[in-house]
């Protein structure tokens, strides 16, 4: 699957999920590696995270204290596929990705999150 013209939530310039979504501390030294995104059930739960190197987990691993991106909710129980929770946590009629991270240089699209939660 190609990635999309536009992205849903945000688009970045950066070469890596990491340096689109800058992970400094406040102190400037260290990573905090938070997720770029979790998506949490009615009761608050993490169902699923996207970590900072833009890997997809369902079930959700090691979820953080804090996004870069956001936190989205599902309506649907815990032990969902990822393609059901990005359908009920984004309203994406056009199918465009979720995020994408731009070249700095020359625009193209280096990596993305599309629609279904597929990393690429």
């Amino acid at each position: 699957m190609a990635a999309t013209g536009t992205a849903l939530i945000a688009a970045q310039p950066g070469s890596s999920w990491d340096n689109a979504w800058p992970q400094v501390t406040a102190n400037g030294v260290g990573s905090q590696n938070l997720d770029l995104l979790q998506i949490v059930d009615e009761g608050q739960g993490v169902v699923l995270n996207v970590d900072h190197a833009g890997v997809v987990h369902n079930p959700a691993s090691s979820a953080t204290n804090g996004t870069r991106v956001g936190v989205f909710q599902t309506k649907l129980a815990s032990g969902d596929t990822t393609a059901h929770y990005f359908a009920d946590a984004f309203t994406n009629l056009a199918k465009l990705d979720i995020l994408q991270v731009i070249s700095p240089t020359g625009g193209s699209v280096l990596k993305y999150l599309d629609y279904l939660g597929v990393s690429h």
